[in-house]
């Protein structure tokens, strides 16, 4: 099968809702915890309805800084995987991780607060938030990954 633009775009929207998911579970994840460290009482019930609540909600925000970040990072990784095609899921999940940390950054600049990503104020929720991209990138290289035909013998 060749890399069509559709196939191309299913993947690419795949990639950045299964970042954008587990993106926002991490944030949620995070934050609550700091929450729990101030002596909140969070519990089980609340934890999953927070996270689910945070998907659906943060989640399209999140898919957005997604999809403005891997586009330009898939495009280079997509340039840079064909010198180097044994590589190329490492390059994708490199690019993914790479373009979150500097989304987050750039938005760091340009935001009024802060830190717009409330998770991504220390190193480790800045971490743990771009690490999410290395699932996107590595599913974005596996769903767009030529795949090889196999000839029947003829008899």
């Amino acid at each position: 099968m060749t890399r069509t633009l559709p196939r191309l775009a299913i993947a690419f929207l795949l990639a950045v809702a299964a970042t954008a998911i587990l993106a926002s579970i991490v944030q949620t994840q995070i934050n609550l915890g700091r929450l729990v460290d101030l002596g909140a009482p969070i519990t089980t019930g609340l934890r999953a309805l927070t996270t689910a609540q945070d998907v659906a909600f943060f989640g399209p925000v999140m898919a957005a800084i997604t999809a403005a970040a891997f586009l330009p990072a898939f495009l280079v990784a997509g340039w840079v995987s064909r010198s180097l095609p044994q590589a190329r899921v490492p390059i994708f999940a490199l690019a993914g991780a790479v373009s979150l940390w500097t989304a987050f950054e750039v938005m760091g600049v340009f935001t009024p607060m802060p830190t717009l990503i409330a998770a991504a104020r220390t190193a480790g929720g800045l971490m743990a938030m771009a690490a999410t991209g290395l699932v996107g990138g590595t599913l974005f290289a596996g769903l767009t990954a030529a795949r090889s035909r196999s000839i029947p013998a003829q008899i």
